[in-house]
């Protein structure tokens, strides 16, 4: 009986822990805003080994596609995640709907850096830059 309980605590405590580690509100932009501001900058604070999600419009079936990011400090942050959301009709896709690019930033340690990506028509000739987004993150 007594392993039983000891075992429940020490599940319970690192369910607790886990959790303590996401920052609380994901980050992102919407196709609209992007309409209305091509190139968009925004900024978020993070504990070392926490992450935050970073939600962008984006639509395959146009031929572009988020670019690499390019991180000015890898030491500070990592892309520990992504993958790219369809956008969802009742139980089905919707085609040639706008989904999302959702990436995953973990605070790996102390320090300010930013990092940048760029979406565009990967091809030769393809437009480059159509949208920018420019994300600062403080790690502490």
């Amino acid at each position: 009986m007594f392993r039983l309980i000891l075992a429940t605590i020490l599940c319970a405590s690192a369910l607790v822990g886990c959790s303590a580690t996401k920052a609380a509100e994901p980050l992102g932009v919407t196709c609209d805003q992007f309409g209305a501001t091509p190139s968009v900058e925004q900024s978020a604070e993070l504990a070392v080994g926490s992450d935050v999600q970073v939600v962008l419009c984006s639509n395959p079936s146009t031929g572009f596609a988020w670019g690499e990011p390019t991180i000015a400090d890898p030491t500070v942050i990592t892309v520990a995640d992504r993958a790219y959301h369809a956008a969802d009709g009742a139980s089905l896709p919707i085609v040639g709907a706008a989904g999302g690019e959702v990436m995953a930033i973990r605070g790996i340690a102390a320090g300010t850096t930013t990092l940048v990506l760029s979406y565009d028509q990967p091809w030769d000739g393809g437009t480059k830059g159509a949208w920018t987004y420019k994300l600062t993150v403080t790690v502490k």
